[in-house]
């Protein structure tokens, strides 16, 4: 097969920051059409993060996390507050026929827009129609606002990471937004399957929120089985010892050791040589390393520090014993693992010249990807326009005489 496992599927995108964008991303990269509708009035928060082109922060177009956040689709600039921009919308979904339409926004905002589910439906009776937010459509807490950051505070992430003796320390980066991201490409497959089982379509509800509890099913659990409250346990894990993370040769250097076993443990030991320490009786069984783990940690450390991460990972791995080099960012982009699957390439860019992009990280034994540039802001404005709902160059122009059409010029702090 020549062709792209999603082409023919056509998708609306209201999405905004990582989960809805990333997942639509990742669909446009296997074929399908993803109109992406944004606004300078208040630019999508990926086109303000960097890293940034020449260090140009903040400017538009210049933001490495759009270039992963949304490649591969189209993007228009309508002023949503104006009736004629609303108007346009509902052409596209009309004269289009988009297959899917996705927005996170607070609930109730795209029924302002009169484009909620339910108006959305009447133009588009198949429509799948996919809200993602904080804590999902309805309920008494679904009017709080929040991205990925403060799901994992609400969801218990944040109070797991760390320390027993210090604060949570949270996690570094939105993990709540990535985890939805997942969940929300299986609820659109399955419901893509249905349409086509039955012909309807549906709205899909995803709380955010939900979606981490799920990804802590074990600390839950825990909780409503035994009652027990899980506390932060830094790099330990309760049935395994040495666990944890320990200094190497050269500068922030480190590796991941994880012993599962009694089998595991004989193996460590062979590595390190059989030191006297790890024929300590204290040292005999699990108890009694988890016992005297703060001991057997700075034992490790001792040993650790005098070779290098990779040389460590190679000797504990032919032994049996899982471990790995804790990667720093030049370490992943030089991953001879990731480059044998071409997972970083080069790609052209109008504003950043030939700049380093993240393809989709699955790929398809019959299929192939059509993986392409995140778009500047507002770039297929007239395409849309002309060629997909076949307005008048002169109806064009009206559009963007009323503003209807946003421009730089409608950027916060242009003048």
């Amino acid at each position: 097969m020549n062709g792209s496992i999603f082409s023919g599927l056509k998708i609306l995108d209201f999405g905004a920051a990582a989960t809805v964008p990333l997942a639509l991303a990742w669909i446009a990269d296997y074929g399908a059409e993803v109109i992406k509708v944004e606004t300078h009035l208040r630019p999508d928060i990926s086109r303000a993060g960097g890293p940034f082109y020449e260090a140009r922060m903040g400017e538009i177009d210049h933001a490495g996390w759009q270039e992963w956040l949304n490649p591969s689709k189209y993007s228009i600039t309508l002023n949503l507050g104006k009736p004629a921009g609303k108007e346009i919308v509902r052409r596209l979904i009309t004269q289009w026929q988009p297959d899917i339409l996705a927005e996170s926004f607070r609930p109730g905002v795209m029924k302002r827009f009169g484009l909620d589910y339910g108006e959305v439906k009447n133009l588009k009776p198949d429509i799948i129609y996919w809200s993602s937010c904080l804590e999902g459509q309805y309920g008494p807490h679904c009017q709080r606002l929040g991205y990925g950051p403060v799901s994992t505070n609400l969801s218990g992430v944040s109070y797991l990471s760390g320390w027993p003796d210090r604060p949570p320390c949270g996690a570094p980066m939105a993990y709540g937004d990535f985890a939805s991201t997942g969940t929300g490409i299986i609820a659109l497959i399955s419901a893509l399957i249905r349409r086509r089982k039955t012909g309807r379509g549906v709205h899909i509800d995803q709380s955010q929120y939900e979606v981490n509890v799920h990804v802590l099913a074990g600390v839950m659990m825990e909780y409503m089985i035994n009652g027990r409250i899980m506390k932060r346990n830094g790099n330990g894990h309760p049935s395994a010892a040495p666990h944890g993370v320990y200094p190497c040769s050269g500068e922030d250097r480190w590796v991941a050791i994880a012993v599962l076993s009694e089998a595991d443990w004989n193996g460590f030991c062979r590595v390190l040589g059989q030191p006297d320490w790890t024929r300590s009786e204290k040292f005999n069984t699990l108890a009694g390393r988890k016992a005297h783990e703060d001991e057997l940690d700075r034992l490790v450390g001792l040993w650790t520090v005098s070779k290098t991460a990779e040389e460590i990972e190679a000797l504990m791995q032919e032994s049996g014993v899982a471990a790995n080099v804790v990667e720093t960012g030049k370490d992943i982009y030089e991953d001879r693992q990731l480059a044998h699957y071409g997972h970083f390439r080069r790609i052209d860019h109008p504003i950043m010249g030939t700049i380093n992009s993240e393809w989709p990280p699955f790929k398809f034994s019959k299929t192939t990807d059509t993986h392409k540039r995140a778009p500047l802001l507002g770039e297929h404005n007239h395409f849309v326009l002309s060629d997909i709902l076949e307005m008048s160059e002169d109806e064009i122009s009206d559009l963007y005489a009323e503003g209807v059409i946003t421009t730089d010029a409608d950027l916060p702090g242009a003048s």
